[in-house]
């Protein structure tokens, strides 16, 4: 029987484990790899999890598949060498998520035929998914939820056939005929970014509105750039960015953006695709809120939030965050806590709206988000970065979700920059 090491302890080894289990193939592992365990345990995914040298004496005829992020490809693959080895197969975060969005779009197609799926043309990690003969898509991120089970197969089905009628007023369609020139005064999007490094390049940024805003400031020693506005300026939590990520952006939105009659959030590495259409709406104020694609969360969002490796939300944050929006408005934490058992989601707090819209939203989220970093300081309790960010995204999507019927609302896919 052919025997497989996987060389790496991490997502991508889990996920590839997780694969060919799901292909069948589980019983060829033999046991996981690392250089040195350094107390990280010896089983890992229910298999042994050895150093390689102990490996390799183990199961000395094992085919060798490299499971860990593509920066550490080259180290490992001299390791081996050193050792007369070479990798069979060699899977990074881009290969893990091309043979996941792989499987997705066979598994799909054949247990759906009335849903569409396919690759998604600006981010290499997404499959875009819509029911047969609708112009409005769903984002799908293969990662941890493929293959799915028969009931999140239903699930799907479901939410794609019934959301588009669930969301009101019927999606914003433009109402301009020519493509509109967006001016300063007219919008406002904040490009977050963290530190010098973070700087990507991105062809088709429209410069007059996009402007870029450095989260967590208030530790950034460097030199200061005039072109660029820094969050630790004004009213700010700057120096709590690693607890929020790019919401202390959105904190500094609130409380010191120019003027301007739209506010919005993008990231260095994500940028909205704004269209003509879109571009249009904004210039003539028919478009109320844009946000991106809703996304296809699986079993549900509440357990993809709280149980995922992508998230550093626990089941306590989760639990705390409901009451806390029940103690403000028992209509909206009871929506709340429903909706987010489903599978729909917003993700990246990426929003651009009116500015009166952006506001409220703003004072919704961080009227939550504070209390719960106050609760956690009175308490001495020790929550991991980005805890609050990922809270973020939960509160973006109750919040415009809970108001949907009161706004015209466009959906813009953003491009992923490398």
């Amino acid at each position: 029987m052919r025997q497989i090491l996987i060389y790496g302890r991490g997502l991508n080894a889990e996920e590839y484990c997780r694969y060919l289990r799901g292909q069948g193939k589980g019983g060829d592992i033999a046991c996981f790899a690392v250089t040195k365990l350094n107390g990280q345990g010896e089983k890992y995914c229910g298999l042994p999890c050895l150093e390689i040298d102990e490996a390799l004496a183990k199961f000395p005829e094992a085919e060798i598949h490299l499971a860990l992020q593509e920066k550490y490809h080259g180290e490992v693959i001299e390791l081996l060498k050193a050792r007369g080895r070479e990798p069979k197969e060699v899977i990074g975060l881009r290969r893990m998520t091309e043979i996941l969005g792989e499987a997705a779009r066979t598994q799909i197609k054949k247990a759906l035929p009335d849903i569409q799926i396919q690759q998604s043309s600006y981010d290499y990690t997404m499959q875009q998914i819509r029911d047969k003969g609708s112009e409005e898509h769903f984002s799908f991120y293969p990662m941890t939820q493929v293959p799915l089970s028969e009931e999140d197969l239903q699930s799907l089905a479901r939410t794609v056939k019934s959301f588009a009628g669930w969301w009101g007023q019927g999606l914003f369609k433009g109402s301009c005929k020519d493509a509109a020139t967006l001016e300063e005064q007219d919008l406002f999007l904040a490009e977050a970014t963290y530190g010098e490094a973070a700087k990507v390049h991105n062809p088709d940024r429209p410069s007059s509105c996009i402007h870029t805003v450095m989260g967590g400031s208030a530790q950034f020693a460097g030199r200061r750039n005039s072109g660029m506005y820094y969050d630790d300026e004004g009213e700010n939590i700057s120096r709590y960015h690693p607890l929020y990520s790019e919401l202390s952006v959105i904190y500094w939105l609130w409380k010191n953006a120019p003027e301007a009659r739209y506010l919005g959030l993008c990231h260095y590495r994500r940028h909205f695709l704004l269209t003509e259409k879109i571009l249009a709406g904004i210039k003539s104020g028919e478009a109320d809120v844009i946000l991106t694609p809703p996304r296809l969360t699986f079993p549900s969002v509440e357990r993809c939030f709280t149980e995922s490796v992508f998230s550093n939300v626990s089941p306590e944050d989760y639990e705390l965050m409901l009451k806390l929006i029940k103690e403000q408005d028992g209509s909206c934490g009871r929506f709340a806590e429903e909706f987010l058992r489903g599978q729909v989601h917003f993700p990246n707090n990426m929003v651009i709206a009116k500015r009166d819209i952006y506001e409220t939203y703003a004072e919704f989220i961080f009227s939550v988000l504070e209390r719960m970093r106050k609760i956690y300081e009175e308490k001495n309790i020790k929550r991991p970065d980005r805890c609050l960010g990922y809270l973020g995204e939960l509160l973006t999507t109750i919040y415009f979700a809970y108001h949907r019927k009161e706004w015209r609302t466009a959906f813009a896919d953003y491009r992923l920059l490398t």
